[in-house]
């Protein structure tokens, strides 16, 4: 018999979501257990099942702490595998200039965008971009959020890198959130390499990468593969790089044009591809055949108006791996 240190019970339902044949397959299949309990010990699920069988398969003699949860739904906490949570600065003023009708890049090419949370990202110290970064995590617990993949991207210097994923590696070690660091020297190219971008690309492939890399502060590297900002020859420079230095590959791609970024990343067996919006469909079955997740972004292509969402259907049809996330940012 199992011993338990915390029982939560006579929840409504109990959402296992696990009714699918293999994992992230269980689509509006969620398991409901009605009128149910869990068991915890040191922190893990050792049981779950209807109230009334808990006195059978759990040893309750040692009084654990007990969480009565009538009338509510208990489901895992969700995941948010697309974020970028620490930053300096607000972008609200660019709102406006994309209801008058601006597009990402129009604005992006006036300095704004990216490059505007760069410059206040830069001048921002570690504990400023660490209490941003906590009230950032309160707010997503309080709906849910247990853990977060978040990005660095807005530093673009080998030293305002590393200061965001330390200050990320702080924030997965002080707060009850789980925090996934993903470097992101690739976001943009920084004012100071402007037509210099090959310089750029051999700074982060070089030397950011090698540095991360020796700290372990990151488990992924993503890049900005768009046109504008980094090409797939690019792209892949950059993520081949980050794959020798144990960095697995992941790609914003295809998100503003069809630039092939759903067939770089199943080429180089990337985690996930994210956005997709323009992704082809040769790049959903070459997804598909090497098991590159599908990162959505809906909210994202709905505030910058596009008028489109990635086609999440026709990839489930084809047996691409779908995930949402929030894509969280300025």
């Amino acid at each position: 018999m199992k011993s338990a240190d915390l029982i939560i019970e006579n929840a409504a339902q109990i959402l296992t979501l696990n009714a699918g044949k293999s994992a992230f397959q269980a689509e509006e299949k969620l398991a409901i257990i009605l009128n149910g309990s869990i068991a915890v010990a040191k922190g893990r699920i050792v049981w779950v099942g209807a109230g009334h069988q808990i006195c059978q398969q759990v040893d309750l003699s040692r009084n654990p702490r007990r969480i009565e949860a009538s009338g509510k739904i208990v489901l895992p906490g969700f995941i948010d595998s697309h974020t970028h949570l620490i930053f300096a600065g607000t972008r609200e003023k660019e709102f406006e200039l994309r209801l008058q009708g601006a597009t990402y890049q129009e604005i992006a090419a006036k300095g704004g965008g990216i490059k505007s949370t760069v410059q206040k990202t830069r001048q921002a110290g570690k504990e400023e971009l660490f209490q941003i970064g906590k009230r950032h995590l309160d707010q997503m617990l309080s709906l849910g959020t247990t853990t977060v993949e978040a990005k660095s991207g807005y530093g673009l210097s080998t030293k305002d890198e590393i200061k965001m994923l330390e200050v990320l590696r702080d924030l997965n070690r002080d707060h009850p959130v789980d925090v996934v660091p993903t470097f992101m020297g690739a976001h943009e190219i920084p004012p100071e390499y402007a037509g210099k971008k090959d310089e750029y690309v051999r700074l982060v492939s070089e030397e950011m990468i090698p540095a991360v890399a020796e700290k372990k502060l990151a488990v992924f590297c993503d890049v900005f593969c768009e046109q504008g900002v980094f090409s797939p020859e690019e792209s892949r420079r950059i993520l081949q790089a980050g794959k020798r230095f144990g960095l697995e590959a992941k790609i914003h791609a295809d998100e503003l044009t069809s630039l092939g970024g759903a067939e770089l990343a199943a080429e180089l067996g990337a985690v996930s591809a994210d956005h997709l919006l323009f992704a082809s469909d040769k790049g959903m079955e070459r997804m598909a055949e090497k098991g590159v997740v599908a990162t959505l972004l809906p909210g994202a292509a709905f505030f910058l108006f596009l008028g489109r969402y990635a086609a999440a259907r026709k990839m489930i049809e084809k047996g691409v791996t779908v995930a949402l996330a929030s894509d969280f940012n300025p």
